[in-house]
């Protein structure tokens, strides 16, 4: 038996209360740091009873997805209650959906976050009887060894039932029931079990693992404690899984609004799947890699390198016949011959290709001489799709169909041309000026064409340099780039923006013109905020306010504000006159304001106020028309939306109908050639390379990304901070060095995998290597054993 088992069981008491308990806890958490000490010496035989090895637990949890098939605010917001500890009885809230207030949203991936303050939450049976049975099925990297699940709910008792199932494939309704949980009842009625019954251990019996024989368990059936109760289950010795389902299916007695079920935090300890091949594996949300011992190859070791026999924990070389071991195929592929006794690899893995899988598909490159091969990513329109790996540039280079350039083929040859039609040929008609550009569109025949102001070229074809988007709707023929001012160079984005439903209920207040004043409003049944016009006497002019539309909103230019209002006066008032205002006012977190229109509104009844999202309608308080950057900055950063709610002095009652944000049609919007560091349509984000640095309030642009100190392998949130998990074979506070087994100058570039003489690992003496001079690309192998020579020990 495994050691892995006899860890869970202590560790898993630990966790569950037995041994000292640790203020701010996390679920799982010990199970994990002790399960990641555990060295190979402590495993016997190496890590398997037979002698084979095994790489170290983790949290599959962090690189996994989660689905569930209902959560709270899918339909709308939600009421939802729950008795709590101690004194404060039973406390209220409202679940909303995604577009909700982040306090409010309880979506499935937070489950999985490690945020302590967020869940999951499911829709409470107020809403049907249906959602007394929800599933939470999380997705892991790739198909691993489960030992260990735990799960803490949140501001809720546990389910009175639920079940553990797992799943070998990715897809599919494949499921085996691990164990379930509930009281006498849901145990035979559900799952057709007897609660599971202590018994005393019969010394010397070995134990079952718990894959082997489902039992429905009466363990946490209680409703206490009455928030963040946790759940263990562990595996034994471990079982193959792809997905995990926790199928809830019964919540304790209470009214139907706090009947509900809540995930704080999933814990998925679980180990990758090697076959006994591997001590390590390299895991991301992306999937699973091990680093396979004993000539074994294959992301789960799951085969020989030389081909031929292979058994789980046993050393390939031990079975390969003797001209075997002469293959060199590697990890590419699977050896074979042909007619003559020539090598061939066949079965090419990593998108090679080759009679030895040593070149690369078309439309991937590898950096690496055995290295896999990598998806190319150029742009469809600049070029064929194939690349070639650059020594010098360390990046790769896509081949460009003429008037293309750059390393992704994104940006054309000519600097007065527009991307993405660089190379596209114009049929020049009789009438060579093109209507869009020139300042009359009526004389597209004269001689010489006059170009509106950011339009250029004998036809007028062309947007001027720093410019996009050639349009006969504009005035000066084209729009400036944005580019948050750090580059003067795009190009027309053609995705068309999406649209965004602001939420209603109590998103909203009711604020003074300055927004120094704030009211909180009713709301209706149907969950719209209103105001009786006697709650705020003496407020000259009031606008709703809310903060649901803030932080960086670039994508919403081009598109626009649409709010639907109600609003009336009392009855048999008609002396007083319509307010004048505007309609609709932005608020930056610097404070800035931006306010658009200045008209009445004179008919009381329902109001719809629209707001385009470009520049023309915007003004600042002093009056000045806003420039297209001073909306741009605007929507860099957005603090607040306020929507008028005074329309009339005798008006009496205003009540918020619906608010949406409407996206903008293709082509509107603009795409920067960002400058290294920064990334985002507008540049607006930090490569991962680097941190944002704000600068003083004013200043443009308003942040800066500076590199972090890890030398291009690593990202970091602050410039000073530590950098994160190194990249590309490095390692060392700042990425400076290479990892053992590899060779290179990471302050210049990456790391190499050291080839002492081959990368085969039955082929590989040397455990480290290094580079021969400080120039060029050659290294020597620094540990050949006894009994070899050479630079690279192949003598």
């Amino acid at each position: 038996m495994r050691l892995s088992w006899g860890l869970l069981v202590v560790l898993a008491a630990v966790v569950a209360g037995k041994g000292k308990k640790h203020k701010h806890h996390k679920p799982g958490r010990a199970v994990l740091d002790r399960l990641s000490s555990t060295t190979l010496s402590e495993v016997p035989g190496g890590g398997t009873a037979d002698g084979g090895l095994l790489p170290a637990p983790l949290d599959a949890a962090a690189y996994s997805t989660v689905f569930a098939n209902a959560t709270c605010g899918d339909n709308g917001p939600e009421d939802y209650c729950r008795d709590t500890p101690g004194k404060r009885g039973l406390v209220c809230d409202v679940c909303e959906g995604v577009d909700g207030s982040p306090a409010r949203r309880h979506q499935a991936a937070l489950a999985l976050d490690g945020d302590p303050a967020t869940w999951w939450q499911s829709p409470t049976l107020a809403g049907g009887e249906e959602f007394s049975h929800v599933e939470l099925i999380a997705t892991l990297p790739a198909k691993m060894e489960l030992l260990h699940v735990i799960i803490k709910s949140g501001p809720s008792p546990r389910p009175l039932a639920w079940s553990l199932e797992i799943s070998p494939t990715e897809e599919g309704e494949e499921w085996n029931l691990i164990r379930a949980f509930g009281d006498r009842e849901h145990c035979k009625r559900l799952w057709d079990l007897r609660p599971e019954r202590r018994r005393r251990k019969v010394r010397g019996t070995k134990r079952m693992n718990r894959s082997d024989k489902p039992t429905c368990s009466t363990q946490f059936a209680s409703p206490r404690p009455l928030e963040n109760g946790e759940m263990h289950v562990g595996m034994g010795e471990g079982v193959v899984a792809r997905r995990v389902r926790v199928s809830l299916r019964a919540t304790h007695a209470a009214p139907t609004r706090q009947q509900y079920y809540t995930v704080r935090e999933l814990t998925l300890a679980a180990r990758c799947l090697c076959h006994g091949h591997a001590d390590h594996c390299n895991v991301d949300i992306e999937g699973a890699q091990c680093v396979c011992s004993h000539g074994a190859c294959g992301v789960h070791c799951e085969r020989c390198c030389a081909g031929g026999a292979w058994r789980p924990s046993v050393s390939c070389d031990m079975l390969a016949e003797p001209s075997a071991t002469d293959c060199s195929c590697g990890q590419r592929g699977n050896c074979s011959y042909d007619d003559t006794g020539a090598i061939l690899c066949v079965n090419c893995t990593d998108n090679r290709a080759g009679p030895l899988c040593d070149r690369c598909l078309p439309g991937y490159y590898s950096a690496l001489p055995d290295g896999p091969c990598v998806l190319c990513e150029c742009d469809p329109e600049g070029s064929d799709g194939s690349c070639e790996w650059d020594k010098k540039l360390h990046r790769a280079i896509c081949r460009c169909h003429p008037g293309y350039r750059g390393a992704q083929c994104d940006a054309c040859m000519d600097p007065e041309a527009a991307f993405p039609g660089c190379a596209v040929e114009v049929t020049t008609p009789a009438c060579k000026c093109d209507p869009r550009g020139i300042v009359d569109p009526t004389r597209i025949c004269d001689e010489v064409c006059n170009c509106k102001a950011n339009v250029i070229g004998e036809r007028c074809d062309t947007c001027a340099a720093g410019h996009y988007g050639l349009s006969a709707a504009l005035a000066a023929g084209c729009r400036p780039c944005y580019c948050s001012h750090v580059a003067d160079t795009c190009g027309a984005d053609r995705e068309p923006g999406r649209d965004m439903v602001l939420p209603l209920g109590d998103a909203w207040l009711i604020s003074d013109l300055d927004a120094k004043e704030t009211y909180e409003p009713s709301v209706d049944e149907q969950g719209r905020p209103f105001l009786i016009s006697y709650e705020i006497e003496g407020w000259e002019n009031y606008y709703w306010l809310t903060n649901t539309f803030n932080g960086e909103q670039l994508s919403a230019y081009g598109g626009e504000i649409r709010s639907s209002i109600f609003w009336g006066v009392a009855r048999g008032d008609t002396g007083g006159s319509p307010t004048t205002g505007p309609d609709v006012i932005l608020v930056a977190a610097d404070g800035t304001r931006l306010l658009y229109s200045n008209s009445s509104h004179e008919e009381p009844g329902r109001l719809e106020l629209t707001a385009a999202l470009v520049e023309g309608g915007w003004r600042s308080e002093l009056g000045d028309m806003a420039t297209r950057a001073d909306l741009l900055d605007m929507l860099s950063d957005v603090h607040a939306l306020m929507i008028r709610a005074h329309f009339h002095n005798d008006q009496d009652e205003v009540r918020m109908e619906g608010v949406e944000v409407r996206g903008a049609a293709g082509g509107v919007r603009e795409r920067c050639a960002c400058p290294p560091g920064y990334a985002g349509a507008h540049c607006e984000l930090c490569a991962w390379t680097h941190a944002r640095l704000r600068r003083a309030p004013g200043s443009r642009p308003a942040f800066e990304c500076v590199p972090c100190p890890c030398n291009e392998h690593a990202g970091c949130r602050t410039v000073d901070g530590p950098c994160g998990q190194c990249q590309h074979n490095t390692t060392g506070l700042h990425c400076e060095r290479c990892l053992p087994g590899h060779y290179g100058n990471p302050v210049q570039g990456a790391c190499k995998p050291c080839a002492c003489p081959l990368y085969l690992p039955s082929n590989n003496f040397s455990p480290n290597c290094a580079l021969a001079s400080a120039e060029g690309d050659d290294f020597v192998c620094t540990q050949c054993p006894d009994g070899y020579t050479g630079d690279h020990c192949e003598l």
